[in-house]
């Protein structure tokens, strides 16, 4: 499979990732319009991010995050052969996976912690060629939650640069977070 950010362009459009190795678009596309048109609150997320904010230069798969259940969303998603995963180990979430896992779709985010579940608010940071992109913030916490120490570290040194948008740290603290994380997200400089 040809991937579109490499050193060849879709013939359609360039990419929204320039310089970034990824997956095609087409089928994200199609998702990303199809929960739109269903008033699913939505975002582009994981990779996509640090890729917006220069901090990789590849993309293995999109990542979408969706503010409704499972079955809301394998319905509006029916076109697409999708493997349904539960939550497992610290995900507190569900997702479908699609197109043999080129796009996964994750159901409500969260994750669990000692004292509850956290869950990741879909925020939409900016539009990137028409996709809505996820806050860097939200993604912060998650890598954060998934003990993915290097990207979140990426992220919150971003944070630090730019500053965190105030909405998405105080929905993430108003969550039952580790403490060392609720601390992380305080020390960011606030837009």
């Amino acid at each position: 499979m040809a991937r579109e950010g490499s050193s060849r362009d879709s013939a359609r459009e360039r990419s929204p990732f320039p310089g970034v190795a990824h997956p095609p678009l087409d089928t994200l596309r199609d998702v990303i319009a199809r929960l739109e048109r269903a008033s699913i609150a939505c975002a582009l997320g994981g990779s996509a991010v640090l890729a917006r904010i220069s901090l990789t230069r590849e993309i293995h798969d999109w990542d979408v995050t969706a503010d409704a259940d499972l079955d809301t969303l394998a319905a509006v998603l029916a076109e697409y052969p999708a493997e349904r995963f539960g939550s497992s180990g610290v995900h507190a979430d569900h997702k479908l996976t699609l197109i043999g896992g080129e796009v996964e779709v994750i159901a409500r985010f969260a994750f669990k912690v000692e004292g509850g579940v956290v869950r990741i608010p879909t925020f939409v940071a900016e539009r990137v060629a028409d996709l809505p992109l996820a806050s860097p913030v939200a993604w912060a916490a998650a890598y954060t939650l998934l003990g993915r120490e290097a990207k979140a570290d990426a992220l919150f040194g971003a944070l630090t640069k730019r500053g965190a948008d105030r909405e998405v740290v105080d929905a993430l603290l108003a969550q039952p977070l580790p403490q060392p994380l609720a601390e992380r997200l305080r020390g960011l400089p606030l837009m």
